[in-house]
């Protein structure tokens, strides 16, 4: 799989992409991050890339053709082979997304979505807004919530942490990504209680059903906290009427 991402503030997320996770799955040749420095595009020698909105008001919005052409460049480098697991395919399955409070939440289900993408082009927004007409060229907007960021790069450092671990062979257990938050027997609830050692600490006790070697005991427990843990702290995903 191959991630661009087009920002203004490329030192803002480089170096998220060499620690951890990531930067194992671009070592195991995973994943392939590329960072687009939108001011390579810029209209001017002045590295100009935004201007003063139309109809007045305050900010600056970021230009339409330095966005335009930077996707343009991302899709045209794009040399990463189609995966097995297309037949016949004659292009590759990609998206583009733009970063934007207006857009519609990120979730763990878009995660597994774009994980399955072989190339996922992120354009992180910036100042007031992008021209609108930026629109025309992206698939989605993509929100990490009801609240604003200076910028988009957080967000979009966010999405490609969530998207890369998802990517098989990524962690050394593919078991890790299943029965977790948002995702636990094909249930949109949260993830169970875990513990550790030591059994006891300061009074608090491990469950002793953890510790008996039951395990259709535990997973009969775990699925009854984990539906406790979704009922106790985000009862929205339970709510069937949505």
């Amino acid at each position: 799989m191959k991630i661009s991402i087009i920002t203004l503030f490329p030192k803002m997320i480089s170096g998220f992409f060499e620690e951890s996770i990531v930067r194992r799955a671009i070592e195991k040749k995973l994943v392939e991050i590329e960072i687009v420095n939108l001011r390579d595009f810029a209209i001017d020698d002045y590295g100009t890339v935004d201007d003063r909105p139309y109809g007045g008001g305050a900010g600056m919005i970021l230009r339409i053709e330095p966005i335009y052409n930077a996707v343009q460049s991302a899709i045209s480098n794009f040399k990463f082979l189609i995966s097995n697991k297309i037949p016949n395919s004659k292009k590759p399955i990609s998206k583009i997304i733009l970063t934007s409070p207006k857009g519609k939440q990120f979730d763990q289900e878009k995660a597994q979505e774009y994980s399955r993408l072989e190339h996922l082009i992120i354009i992180a927004g910036h100042y007031e807004d992008v021209d609108a007409r930026v629109l025309d060229y992206v698939d989605e907007e993509v929100s990490m919530g009801d609240f604003i960021l200076t910028g988009g790069e957080i967000p979009a450092s966010a999405i490609v942490d969530s998207v890369v671990r998802l990517i098989p062979g990524v962690l050394k257990k593919d078991q890790a990504t299943k029965n977790e938050s948002f995702d636990f027997n094909d249930k949109k609830i949260l993830e169970y209680p875990q513990y550790t050692r030591p059994e006891e600490f300061m009074g608090k006790k491990v469950p002793e059903i953890l510790l008996n070697g039951d395990h259709k005991k535990i997973e009969k427990w775990q699925l009854e906290k984990a539906f406790e843990e979704t009922q106790k702290k985000r009862p929205d995903l339970l709510d069937t009427t949505k």
